[in-house]
């Protein structure tokens, strides 16, 4: 399998996830646009997408100039029923494709926060893995709306819309099943840089440290089982 990663920021790289697919056999074609690097013309040769996080705001094309053709090259995915897996950023340009808004959340999500499967996600063939409840990194900012169609898969206490799945094949993560630590640390250290005076970056090093050690494991488990899950979706719609 041929997939597409977009990585819209160098501190967001595919983790876990570039890992584990490349394990299970798929060539991964990684392109970076804020870095100028070109994204394709087409889907042509492209198995599947995966849509990676970053700073960035996905309702903010002035400052992004990129995404309007990333927004485009995502609905071709999806018109041509290929597989496209969007995280963090990615979900939310998977909304905004789609004709959904994206604003900013009422709180700052961060950390190893609960990640709960809803009954459709119980049954959802790529997401169904993650189990009842599942601790995984969230930072993010913003939000989006589902769009029409779109089914809820997973949800949380303080972001509601966490995973979804529009058709068979476009998925939605608002969570970060790539992290590792070396990443989550280094998010951290930028964090640092942009703490206001009333964040206490001692307290978000020691909550970050202390959620890698207890949540990690189980949260790279799910990783691993979401990369199987979702490239062997990929592989059943090649073959057809």
């Amino acid at each position: 399998m041929r997939i597409l990663v977009v990585q819209n920021s160098r501190r967001a790289p595919a983790g876990l996830l570039g890992e584990y697919l490349s394990e299970f056999g798929a060539d991964l074609v990684t392109v970076t646009p804020p870095d100028g690097e070109a994204l394709p013309a087409g889907i042509d040769g492209f198995d599947g997408a995966l849509v990676l996080g970053g700073p960035q705001f996905a309702g903010d094309d002035q400052a992004n100039p990129y995404l309007p053709d990333l927004m485009d090259l995502m609905r071709r995915f999806a018109e041509a029923d290929r597989p496209l897996l969007g995280v963090c950023l990615g979900a939310q340009l998977l909304a905004r494709a789609h004709g959904e808004r994206v604003y900013k959340h009422v709180q700052v999500e961060r950390g190893f926060c609960p990640v709960h499967r809803t009954e459709a996600g119980a049954e959802d063939p790529v997401l169904g893995s993650l189990g009842p409840v599942r601790h995984i990194m969230q930072w993010h900012y913003d939000t989006f709306d589902l769009p029409p169609g779109a089914v809820l898969l997973a949800t949380g206490p303080d972001c509601a819309n966490q995973a979804f799945r529009l058709g068979d094949t476009q998925y939605g993560l608002q969570f970060h099943p790539e992290v590792t630590p070396e990443i989550v640390r280094d998010w951290v250290a930028m964090f640092r840089t942009e703490a206001g005076p009333d964040e206490d970056y001692d307290a978000v090093a020691r909550e970050m440290e202390a959620g890698l050690a207890e949540h990690l494991p189980e949260a790279a488990a799910f990783a691993r089982e979401l990369a199987r899950n979702w490239l062997d979706l990929a592989a059943r719609r090649a073959d057809r």
